[in-house]
């Protein structure tokens, strides 16, 4: 369970580390005009709504793989002997492995119990079948905004990187992927559109 969380919540971050990096690139060219705008802008909207699917993917309590159903699991009384055992490869689990997972098994909890299910569950009418044509003006619609949903990946990533470290002891944080998938974005898009401007890019001159 925990490697298919991590990749689904990695393939999260990256999707809006990429939106927060183009939103970026946007607003440090306000005044340009630029052909690679448009690109721009598509990008950053099917970005943001790449998100939505993933978070979906990690964030659905009907499904057996899902944080909802981590959470239950380490909520049980045996699940830290569980998963000490997973983190030290099958053997007796010593002091500082028992240690480690209680405190990451802790930040898993804390993390999942701030989340906010009030503004996730407002979009829980657009699953399964719907998802795939899901939009974002119909999530503007059901009153979801980009800072619930960044708020909602960040606690993913949390998440998804303390089951990583306390079933495997793997340091494996998808709150990387997403700063770094913010940074190469930004700085794409952010040439890309200057040198448009300046009519370079499609070799043109703006008027």
């Amino acid at each position: 369970m925990a490697p298919e969380l991590n990749n689904w919540t990695t393939m999260a971050a990256r999707a809006y580390g990429i939106y927060a990096g183009v939103n970026q690139a946007l607003k440090k060219t306000r005044g340009k005009n630029a052909i690679a705008k448009d690109r721009a802008q598509e990008v950053r909207q099917e970005m943001i709504m790449m998100t939505l699917i993933r978070l979906f993917a990690v964030m659905d309590r009907q499904s057996e793989v899902s944080m909802q159903s981590v959470y239950r699991f380490l909520k049980q009384p045996n699940a830290l002997d569980e998963v000490s055992l997973c983190y030290s490869s099958g053997l007796k689990p010593g002091s500082d492995a028992l240690k480690t997972c209680s405190t990451a098994r802790d930040k898993f909890l804390s993390t999942y119990l701030g989340v906010d299910f009030k503004s996730f569950g407002r979009i829980q009418s657009f699953r399964n079948g719907q998802i795939a044509h899901l939009e974002w003006p119909e999530a503007e619609m059901a009153k979801v905004t980009y800072s619930e949903v960044e708020a909602m990946v960040r606690a993913c990533c949390e998440m998804a990187g303390q089951l990583t470290l306390m079933t495997s002891g793997h340091n494996d944080w998808p709150l990387e992927h997403l700063n770094e998938a913010h940074e190469d974005a930004y700085e794409f898009w952010h040439a890309a559109i200057v040198v448009d401007s300046e009519g370079e890019l499609f070799g043109r001159t703006n008027g």
